[in-house]
């Protein structure tokens, strides 16, 4: 394959370095999916590898993301989480000029179309609610044990949210998205008190997930930990449930329903109102997402993210009428 991106004899000689299926030949193949970051399929010998790396147009600190993601999916070997197993990272910019890390290949499916195998609406339902135990095992992580305590600042984690977010808006310089700043007021007026910290991934749904292809179509893995940090597990749940009420119909569980099996899956009392969880989510998405689309205007490698920069406007939309009472 021909890529700016990639350069197969270099990767073939980290490769060798690394002990991985030394003198075979390489394969390698660009992967769909990913926006700030770009995925390539790598095959050599017996082994079937993803190797994910920034894209040509870069978040800030892209390498450091590569870092910090190789990091979480590390320390996530002694637990129960479903998650790809890294093989390796790299910090030489002389193999392809970033970052990169090489993880296993998970011989699965995204649930979204759901498996011929699985359509029917019970295995529908054993799929949601294994969704919702994967990201309970993620908030149940013990990530002080694990060796992630210098993930995140989980101390006034809300009141840095919006600040935080405003900023990497305004560092796009590009279009202002309508009403942003009466979200960021609700916000900043109506953050929670008190939070219990745990792991948490930041852009948990089911296009972010693998499941296998047979009943009872267990989730595999749960990918792209790029926003994941130590902050309040609320988030992903609400994030969930946004994403899900308005994809998931014809037999699916409702998001009540999923909601309702977190809170018993993690033995908690139920919290009566996600609304500001769910302001602060498409908050958060709609920065993110107007991001990839202002970087994909200045990337000649990548095809214009127009339905992305729509998607970016839908969100921050989603939370004013949130924030404004009207759902």
């Amino acid at each position: 394959m021909t890529s700016p991106l990639m350069h197969i004899e270099r990767l073939t000689s980290w490769l060798d370095a690394q002990g991985l299926e030394i003198g075979e030949p390489v394969s390698v193949e660009q992967l769909a999916g990913g926006r700030s970051n770009v995925m390539f399929g790598v095959d050599r010998g017996a082994a079937r590898w993803v190797l994910r790396r920034p894209a040509a147009v870069a978040v800030d600190r892209a390498n450091d993301g590569m870092r910090r993601e190789f990091q979480i999916l590390d320390a996530l070997r002694s637990t129960d989480v479903p998650h790809p197993a890294v093989v390796a990272l790299c910090d030489d910019p002389e193999v392809l000029g970033c970052t990169f890390y090489v993880m296993e290949r998970i011989e699965g499916v995204n649930p979204m179309p759901v498996p011929p195998a699985l359509a029917d609406d019970h295995h529908r339902g054993e799929i949601a609610r294994s969704m919702i135990d994967a990201l309970t095992r993620i908030h149940q992580v013990d990530w002080r044990g694990v060796g992630l305590a210098d993930l995140g600042r989980p101390e006034q984690f809300h009141q840095r949210q919006v600040s935080r977010w405003s900023r990497q808006l305004a560092s796009y310089e590009g279009r202002e998205l309508p009403r942003i700043s009466e979200v960021m007021e609700w916000l900043d007026a109506n953050r929670p008190t008190a939070f219990e910290p745990t792991l948490m991934h930041g852009d948990f749904h089911m296009l972010n997930v693998m499941i296998a292809r047979d009943a009872p179509g267990r989730v595999l893995a749960v990918l792209d930990w790029e926003t994941a940090t130590i902050g309040d597990p609320l988030l992903d749940l609400a994030g969930f449930a946004e994403v899900w009420s308005g994809i998931a119909s014809n037999g699916w569980p409702s998001s009540a329903e999923l909601v309702d099996h977190y809170w018993e899956t993690r033995n908690l009392s139920a919290v009566e109102d996600l609304t500001y969880h769910k302001v602060l989510y498409n908050f958060r998405l709609a920065v993110l997402l107007e991001g990839i689309y202002q970087r994909s205007l200045r990337d000649p490698t990548r095809l214009d993210q127009h339905e992305v920069g729509a998607r970016a406007l839908f969100n921050a939309a989603r939370a004013h009428e949130l924030a404004s009472g009207r759902r």
